[in-house]
């Protein structure tokens, strides 16, 4: 049982990492761009996080204390970088930054 949970959180993690770049690939401005890419670190490494948690015997291991970092630290750094990544990308288009 246990194994079905982890390959379905995997298969969701990578089905919604597919899905993220079909919209950026799509998406006409860079703030859709943007609102794609940001979507890519809310689900899936938490997923991962998830089977990696379920995969290993004892929750205490090296293994997930890294995935729960890195999860919160993409989840994390990915909104300040799109924030900054928008706030530029207006101002470019403003007039206001030139580089």
């Amino acid at each position: 049982m246990r194994t079905v949970v982890v390959d379905a959180a995997l298969a969701l993690a990578v089905a919604s990492e597919a899905i993220c770049v079909l919209g950026v690939l799509a998406s006409g401005t860079v703030y859709e761009r943007l609102h794609y890419s940001g979507a890519t670190t809310s689900v899936a490494p938490f997923l991962v996080f998830l089977a990696i948690v379920l995969r290993q015997p004892h929750p205490y291991t090296a293994p997930v204390w890294n995935a729960l970092f890195t999860a919160l630290v993409l989840f994390t750094l990915n909104n300040v970088l799109s924030h900054a990544i928008a706030r530029v990308a207006r101002g470019r288009e403003r007039g206001d930054v030139g580089l």
